[in-house]
Parts: C-alpha cells; sequence; structure tokens
C-alpha cells in the first residue's frame, strides 16, 4: 500500500504512532474499494500489513477508526479552505469559494471522497460536523442580509446533498469545469437569492 495523508503527518513520530497512521490509511484505501458498509477490519490490516491484534492495540473496533480517518482528513480539508477563506468576510463569496475548494479537493483525491462522503452518509458524528461549518456560513450570510432563509438541519442537508452529488460526478467520469459552478447557483437559489443575483455571484466569485 502507497503511503497515504496519515502516514506522511507521523513520518518523524514514534513506531506507535506510525502504526497508527498507517492502519487509517489502510482504512481510507479499502473504504476507496469496497465502500464504507463492506469494509472490514480483516481489509483494513491486510492492506496495512499488520496482524489484526495490532488493530485492536490502537482502535476498538470499524466504527472508531472509521471516525478517526474522516474526522483527520475533515481536519485538513477545514484547514485548506481556512487557509483558502482567511479574510474574506462576505457570506456569499465565503459559500462560494468553499464549495469551490471542497469539491476540487475531493475531486483530486478520490479516496478522501470516498471516506469523507460515506463518513456523513454513515456515521451521524462525522455528519454533524460537516453541517456546523457550512450552518456557520450561512448563519453569517442571514446576519449580513446576504441570505433570506430559515436556517435549519434540512436546508443544510440539501446543500450537502448537492455537493456530494457534484463530486460523485466528477469521480464517475471526466470533470466538468463548469459543475461547481452549477452547484454555487442552486445552492444560492436555496439561500433565498434571485436568479440572476445566484448566476452573478457565482460566477464572479468562482476562482479558476
Amino acid at each position: 500500500m502507497r503511503h497515504g495523508h496519515f502516514q506522511e503527518q507521523s513520518a518523524h513520530l514514534g513506531k506507535r504512532e506510525r502504526t497508527r497512521a498507517a492502519l487509517l490509511d489502510a482504512a481510507v484505501a479499502v473504504v476507496a474499494e469496497k465502500g464504507i458498509e463492506a469494509a472490514r477490519i480483516n481489509d483494513i490490516t491486510t492492506a496495512a500489513g499488520l496482524a489484526n491484534g495490532t488493530f485492536y492495540n490502537h482502535f476498538e473496533g470499524k466504527d472508531e477508526i472509521l471516525r478517526a480517518a474522516a474526522y483527520g482528513l475533515a481536519f485538513e480539508v477545514t484547514r485548506q479552505l481556512d487557509d483558502e477563506m482567511a479574510g474574506i468576510e462576505d457570506a456569499t463569496r465565503r459559500v462560494v469559494t468553499a464549495t469551490t475548494r471542497f469539491i476540487s479537493i475531493l475531486t483530486l483525491e478520490p479516496d478522501w471522497a470516498a471516506i469523507l462522503l460515506g463518513g456523513a452518509d454513515h456515521l451521524p458524528g462525522v455528519r454533524d460536523d460537516l453541517y456546523k461549518y457550512l450552518r456557520s456560513d450561512i448563519e453569517r450570510g442571514v446576519s449580513q442580509g446576504k441570505f433570506d432563509v430559515r436556517v435549519t438541519t434540512f436546508l443544510v442537508a440539501q446543500i450537502v446533498a448537492l455537493i456530494a452529488v457534484a463530486i460523485r460526478l466528477q469521480l464517475a467520469r471526466d470533470p466538468e469545469p463548469d459543475l461547481a459552478r452549477q452547484v454555487c447557483e442552486s445552492i444560492l437559489r436555496l439561500l433565498g437569492q434571485s436568479p440572476a443575483k445566484a448566476r452573478k455571484a457565482a460566477v464572479a466569485d468562482l476562482k479558476p
């Protein structure tokens, strides 16, 4: 198995941390290949080249390692998004920038997409944390007068579903350069902006 994100992060740490990282990268690779439901602990240890007993020195079970992998990747994606949006106060621009970058990152890292999208579907804690990040920008937009909506879990779930569909489409076929703009426009429409305003904002704020 090739080294992945977690092994790169732990390269200069001790043996225990490096072993844990190898298991996390193996979990990501197995989920990418088999899906989150079909992945088994034995698949993960085999991919990592480790014994099942070693697995239980680090994790209690499958759900724990999948949560750890999803949270670790979510932290890295969030770090990249925060860097990209540093200094952006306008909520419309934040939503467009975050959506565009999120789709781009996971299109370039399909293994990450498998565990983050799968985690959002099957691990409630992961889903709730992803919702928090988006909800905060929507609430900012409401307070700025940019969005005319009542911020509900259903609204946030609709937006997350749009983004997830876009990522899956990008991974299933040749990436469509205009897809992120279409998704941003649809999201802004859901947030109460007029078709013309949403179209203009999606085009103006969309980075190459």
